[in-house]
């Protein structure tokens, strides 16, 4: 009995033994298109075993203890041919990632089967919400910005800018590509909706997080489109022009040529309508390629080329609140500039198999500037005082940027190694020649003097950086993993500054006092060791960080040399969560240091305005900032996104300002910095959609709220203000036959709390109206209108606009919808300008700008494109 009894004993202890030296296979099912299969059956045979499983909302599928490496995969679903191979991995470790499943739809014919069913407009995925193209109603003939007005989370303006949750995208790829492109604007509103599969929108948090699965902070927000996959070779080209009267005209092409393995996109434009405000003419050009020499291999090229010149008129008030009292302003201002840009990035991409992955990119970028501005003001209440100050600015900033960023996973539990360098010149140069006039007055508002400073200021700045990290990922079994990670940033910044004054007999003198060359070396490193858990509801990830860094500055010559340490020992931590199959939540924490900037440590007056002088602080400590944010996603009937977000912020750098007496006894703002504690601020941000009788209407409702504690000093006194925003949006849209129409109203609330006195507070409330629609007749025939209203209260007296717009439209389209004639009114009731509020510490700025006046337009549109299917 007892042998029987050992017997046994060592059976179930071999069996424990054997269930720990299993294997575990994982891989991912996705049809010919690339679309992820869900519940798909998938049956793993091993001798005389038999395990089966399903693939999950991501395609994924796993099996655990698997006894052995040789073993037949099998996938059926539904419709598609059913997948069978064998497999051998005795080479292999326990962790096997099987390579991507593909299946194929099944081509018998069959009886004709009507199925009624409906796919999901939204799909959440990790980082992505990927809105399904095919399931929104647009018009023939639509263009990509049609598409991306109906998307829940996404707001686009009257100027085409795209924004989701508070924040402005200003980055775009195609087929997961980078486009260069100086706007949006400029692809979205000439990029046909129907050659669009799919819109994501994703959160990039950089080629790191990509290899690692590690995220850290908050990401960059890309707009990715992707074309439809069942094109084998597609020829688009769409070209407009237009002219109006007082000079107006519009002129702009596209050409796109897209093959499974090329992709070339040549774009476009020259314009003096696209800004609202004041008078600009755009010209823009640029080429995107990309190139699939293999599946290994891509070469991705693109080539931005541009110049905007802009006139522009504005009137605003600035209110100063001062421990003497309140000095009030009122300015007018007319500008002329001119931009001119080129940019050039060269890519490319080597991915010799899973896991392993080497990209390397090329960036040249220059800038070159010109600004004339005129102002004159007024000034009232603390002292009276006259001033007109032009000011003629040139800049010059070219750019050098590579990077080189690569990723290797090891065989068996799939360690992986990770490896990024990345290098930035930057220099600027700039020249600027301004007059101040000045006239002063007494109490009785008498002139009492009056001064002319001309003066030349020539900076030059040259800032150098480069930044290496590299990443080493253990796993400890198939769902948790630890990370070593290192990265060491360095960066240098030479500024030199000239002052020069001209005397009223035009000689030129150097004023060495104001004059200087400062060198701002900075040294940041990273050292973290975290450990993550990735399961189908949770990934999760907790760790500690290291971050000691130091900055030297100095003049020329070693002079005024300060060194600023920091040692910062920071928890590392983010929370996902999926809460169902379209939903699933978020929470992080990140901490980072920041170092005071080379105009706040250098201790030399700034006079760009002679009348704000800057004086910085060589002896300024780092700032660190504590932040938190909570991201909530549910796609479906009823989409809801919120976003929560903190930062409280320890020795931030913040203006102490003071009044000091010029030469003619009068007072002038002078700007110095100091480091303290208190500053934080809370945002919260949401947006609701709701989807009717299958897309023919949708509700949107959008809220944006901020609250900020803002520290300064005035004095060498410590002084708090707060501001709050309320913002609140409700729009809708429709879509019918004859038919098509969008309104909606947002309300926005702007509370401004001064640094001296409770009673000095600023209300600033803003109501916009907004309307627009087309009425479809005759079969070739459409009508439009454009309405928005605003009404503003709690602006300064000498500031009243509420615009009525109004923009009106009839087309004709010929040939089948390839060319159409366009009638175009914009700004029919000629509205002359809008308000602004900006705050920046004691000091609010109201301003009223001049709107482009009323003008009319013609415009032919030819649309032309060839489609080849696949075979």
């Amino acid at each position: 009995m007892k042998r029987i009894f050992l017997l046994i004993c060592f059976l179930c202890c071999l069996h424990t033994v054997l269930a720990q030296t299993g294997y575990s296979v994982s891989g991912t099912v996705k049809d010919t298109t690339g679309q992820e299969m869900i519940r798909a059956n998938i049956w793993l045979i091993t001798g005389r075993d038999t395990l089966h499983t399903f693939s999950d909302e991501s395609g994924r599928f796993t099996f655990r203890n698997v006894p052995q490496p040789v073993f037949t995969l099998r996938v059926t679903l539904l419709g598609f041919e059913t997948w069978y191979r064998e497999f051998s991995y005795k080479e292999a470790g326990t962790q096997i990632d099987l390579p991507l499943i593909r299946l194929s739809i099944k081509t018998s014919t069959l009886k004709e089967v009507v199925v009624k069913g409906q796919l999901p407009a939204v799909v959440i995925k990790e980082d992505t919400i990927e809105y399904r193209a095919d399931q929104y109603r647009l018009r023939e003939n639509a263009v990509a910005e049609d598409l991306l007005k109906r998307l829940p989370g996404m707001q686009v303006d009257m100027e085409g800018n795209v924004q989701t949750m508070g924040q402005r995208i200003t980055k775009v790829r195609i087929n997961g590509k980078d486009f260069m492109i100086t706007d949006i604007k400029t692809l979205t509103r000439l990029l046909p909706a129907d050659l669009i599969d799919k819109i994501q929108l994703i959160d990039d948090y950089g080629d790191l997080a990509r290899a690692t699965g590690r995220k850290v902070g908050e990401p960059e927000k890309v707009l990715n489109i992707q074309t439809k996959a069942d094109l084998d070779r597609v020829y688009q080209t769409q070209f407009l022009g237009g002219i109006g009267n007082d000079g107006r005209y519009n002129g702009a092409l596209l050409a796109n040529y897209f093959s499974e393995k090329q992709q070339l996109s040549i774009n476009g434009n020259t314009n003096n309508i696209t800004a609202q405000v004041g008078n600009t003419v755009t010209s823009t050009g640029n080429i995107n390629y990309r190139g699939n020499y293999s599946k290994e291999f891509s070469v991705n090229v693109g080539l931005v080329g541009g110049r905007t010149t802009s006139e522009q008129e504005s009137l605003s008030t600035v209110k100063t609140v001062t421990t003497d009292g309140t000095l009030n302003s009122e300015n007018t201002s007319n500008s002329n500039a001119r931009n001119d840009n080129l940019n050039i990035n060269i890519g490319t991409e080597y991915k010799p198999k899973p896991g392993d992955m080497l990209n390397f990119n090329l960036n040249y970028s220059r800038n070159n500037s010109y600004n004339s501005n005129i102002t004159r003001a007024i000034q009232t209440g603390l002292q009276r005082k006259d001033q007109i100050t032009s000011s003629l600015n040139t800049s010059t900033s070219p750019v050098f940027l590579a990077g080189l960023f690569a990723s290797h996973r090891f065989k068996g539990l799939g360690r992986t190694v990770s490896l990024g360098l990345y290098v930035n010149n930057t220099k600027n140069d700039n020249l600027q020649d301004g007059v101040d006039s000045l006239r002063y007055y007494n109490a009785d508002n008498i002139l009492v003097k009056d001064s002319l400073l001309h003066q030349l200021l020539d900076k030059k700045n040259t800032n150098f950086t480069s930044n290496g990290q590299l990443s080493y990922v253990e796993p400890l079994d198939s769902t948790n993993s630890l990370e070593l990670r290192y990265s060491v940033n360095y960066s240098r910044t030479d500024n030199g500054q000239e002052t020069r004054w001209v005397n009223p007999d035009g000689k030129v003198n150097v004023i060495d006092s104001l004059s200087n060359q400062y060198i701002y070396t900075m040294v940041q490193q990273q050292v973290e060791l975290n450990f993550r858990r990735a399961t189908k509801k949770w990934d999760y990830n907790f760790g500690m960080r290291l971050q000691p860094a130091s900055l030297t500055s100095s003049m020329a010559g070693g002079a005024n040399r300060a060194v600023v340490t920091s040692n910062k020992l920071v928890p590392v931590m983010r929370i996902q969560y999926k809460l169902t199959k379209q939903a699933m939540m978020s929470i992080s924490y990140a901490g980072n240091v920041l170092f005071p900037t080379y105009q706040q440590l250098q201790p030399v007056a700034d006079l760009t305005n002679a009348q704000f002088p800057i004086i910085g602080n060589p002896d300024l400590r780092p700032a660190f900032t504590n932040s938190v944010y909570f991201n909530y996603r549910n796609a479906g009937t009823n989409t809801l996104f919120i976003h929560l977000s903190g930062n409280f912020t320890q020795d931030k750098v913040v203006t102490n300002v003071s009044l000091v007496k010029d030469s003619f006894n009068t007072v002038k703002q002078e700007t110095r910095f100091l480091n303290t504690d208190g500053d934080y601020n809370f945002r919260f941000i949401y947006g609701w959609s709701y989807r009717l009788a299958n897309g023919k209407y949708n509700l949107f409702l959008d809220g944006n709220s901020s609250y900020n504690n803002n520290i300064l000093y005035m004095d060498n006194v410590r002084k708090t203000g707060q501001n709050l925003v309320l913002s609140q949006s409700l729009r809708g849209n429709m879509l019918r036959e004859s038919l098509e129409l969008t309104g909606g109203v947002a309300y926005t609330y702007n509370r401004n709390v001064y640094v001296l006195q409770e009673n000095n507070i600023t209300n600033i409330s803003t109501w916009n109206f907004n309307m627009n629609g087309k009425v479809y007749f005759l079969k070739t025939f459409s009508l439009g209108a454009d309405l928005t209203k605003q009404l503003n209260s709690g602006f300064n007296g000498a500031l009243t606009a509420n615009p009525l717009l109004i923009n009106a439209t009839l087309e004709k389209t010929l040939f089948k919808r390839k060319l159409t004639c366009r009638l175009q009114g914009f700004n029919v009731l000629d509205e002359t300008s809008r308000l602004s509020q900006s705050i920046s510490g004691n000091t609010v700025t109201e301003s009223q700008n001049r709107l482009l006046g009323r003008y009319f337009m013609f415009t032919l549109q030819c649309d032309l494109r060839m489609f080849k299917g696949n075979k």
